[in-house]
């Protein structure tokens, strides 16, 4: 296994994609969820040609998940149903809760509905808990190929979660579904993917969807409001793109209303808050494996072997973020604050260069939303009287972001109960500049 830690050496590693190959993890993933014997050799085929099936279709699905017509269609939906949820528990007075249960919950519905849309195998509570089951060990099927002997709890999770979502895509729900999910279907279609294979891919793309946007949203909320400093400066920006009017026929009742779509240009703290949240909480290894010999500055690298590029080790990088690189700073990525300018390139919680989060812009709209309608709507404060960080000791391996080991008691308590919200979202035609490859596009 090698081990990249020199932010220098990033670009060369991006360049060299084809043998340096996220692809080739991907095409193993087909065993793990349990695809056919043909589907995991279609998906192993052409590692390195952009027309091969695990080289191409993020690209392929690329273009409904930048910002436009179906990008927007998944943000109104996730908003929808935070504004559902939300109206639902403001009508309960002051909750007791799990904020990582709560912020579980909320982001898997949310994300659910948006992504698999009308007909949303994961509506059922029991399709739900078998993933959570699968996800939390799956690894271990991975690792022991009698797994299903051994483990036969995590097998049977996960073969309740493929017939169930066969059964979705048996019956058409995928052509009521988001324009992500028509696309890989289309895609996998044209590749000769039966649909029981296309059905078990879903687990994968659950995998894609799920497992780092609903850790990392947790870690947006505690941060802000673990901080009376950050949630009075972030609520205060997000006041003032609040609007007052009169409830029609009401005669005196005013409605408060709200774009979110204005949080990207309008809200810096908010959106400087998320990148550093990204940035002091990402755990993705990085990982590659060497389909060719590669040189890399001057060292040869095997083929055959692992290669990492650890997000932790690029984040606290001392020479990319400056002398406080280990401190956690909301403003450090607001411009005009007299810190370091942060080095995209050591930025790694999306990825980079050909191996780039497709679903980036999604996230960040999603947990940018949903904090902005709780920092409006309730304070959350700690049940123990004082807020006290986690330990994630016992995180599982592949967590994009920490999993806590045990949950934090809150209460949400509504502000203004009797204030009426009204939430839009009128879409976004750019990116959101976080990473550097939307950087230059923006600036294009």
């Amino acid at each position: 296994m090698y081990i990249v830690n020199a932010t220098e050496l990033i670009p060369s590693l991006q360049k060299q994609w084809r043998t340096v190959s996220f692809a080739a993890i991907a095409a193993d993933a087909g065993n793990l969820v349990g695809m056919s014997k043909q589907a995991v050799e279609i998906m192993h085929k052409d590692l390195q040609s952009e027309h091969g099936f695990s080289v191409s279709w993020p690209k392929y699905i690329t273009p409904v998940m930048a910002p436009g017509k179906d990008l927007d269609q998944l943000s109104r939906k996730v908003i929808e149903v935070f504004v559902g949820e939300l109206d639902k528990l403001r009508a309960q007075g002051t909750v007791k809760t799990g904020l990582w249960q709560w912020t579980n919950r909320i982001m898997d519905t949310s994300t659910t509905e948006a992504v698999w849309g009308p007909k949303n195998p994961y509506r059922d509570p029991a399709i739900t808990e078998a993933w959570k089951v699968f996800e939390s060990g799956f690894l271990t099927l991975s690792v022991f190929p009698l797994a299903k002997y051994f483990y036969p709890r995590l097998h049977r999770a996960r073969e309740l979660v493929a017939a169930a979502m066969t059964d979705y895509i048996r019956q058409g729900g995928h052509e009521t579904a988001s324009g992500l999910v028509k696309k890989r279907y289309e895609h996998h279609r044209q590749f000769g993917l039966s649909h029981e294979d296309i059905a078990r891919g879903e687990l994968g793309n659950t995998f894609a969807v799920l497992g780092s946007t609903t850790p990392c949203a947790l870690w947006v909320l505690y941060h802000i409001f673990s901080d009376d400093k950050v949630l009075t400066e972030i609520r205060r920006e997000l006041m003032a793109l609040v609007r007052e009017s009169e409830l029609a026929g009401s005669g005196q009742n005013l409605v408060s209303s709200i774009d979110l779509a204005q949080i990207r240009r309008s809200c810096p703290i908010l959106l400087s808050m998320f990148q550093e949240t990204l940035r002091y909480r990402t755990v993705t290894p990085g990982a590659r494996i060497l389909l060719e010999d590669v040189v890399l500055d001057g060292m040869l690298l095997k083929k055959g072997n692992m290669l990492m590029v650890p997000a932790l080790v690029q984040h606290t990088n001392v020479s990319a973020w400056g002398q406080h690189a280990g401190e956690f700073d909301h403003t450090r990525f607001m411009p005009g604050t007299g810190q370091k300018k942060p080095n995209r390139v050591a930025f790694r919680a999306f990825g980079g260069g050909h191996i780039l989060c497709p679903g980036r812009h999604f996230a960040s709209t999603e947990i940018m939303a949903l904090a902005a309608l709780l920092i409006l709507q309730f304070d959350v404060v700690p049940a123990a009287g004082k807020w006290v960080e986690p330990t994630w000791k016992n995180s599982p391996v592949q967590a994009g972001f920490p999993i806590p080991d045990e949950d934090i008691n809150v209460e949400f308590r509504p502000r203004e109960p009797g204030r009426t919200w009204q939430i839009n979202f009128s879409g976004e035609d750019e990116a959101m500049g976080i990473v550097s490859e939307d950087i230059k596009i923006v600036g294009e």
